[in-house]
């Protein structure tokens, strides 16, 4: 199936589309639930501020030139994790 220069609402149940391609697609407002994206070649160019992730498993996940302000996780802001890193590092001699 392709969509080429549309402008379309999907809804897409209980349905296996990988090996599919997605390139210049706007999927803002857009909810996921229950969606396997586990060996996903690359997910490059992404915008993804004010979402939420929920019960994701994000195990050997590679993040690679993010911006990452304001992010939290588990309610913990990722540069207060990061300063608490250096901390460490620091007061270890490292």
């Amino acid at each position: 199936m392709e969509i080429h220069d549309r402008s379309d609402v999907l809804d897409v149940r209980n349905a296996v589309v990988s090996n599919s391609r997605f390139d210049d697609v706007n999927l803002s407002n857009t909810r996921f639930h229950n969606v396997d994206l586990s060996a996903a070649a690359v997910v490059e160019d992404a915008n993804l501020s004010n979402a939420l992730f929920s019960n994701v498993n994000l195990s050997n996940l590679n993040i690679e030139n993010a911006e990452v302000a304001g992010m939290m996780i588990n309610g913990i802001r990722l540069s207060d994790l990061f300063q608490a890193y250096e901390t460490a590092q620091t007061a270890r001699g490292n």
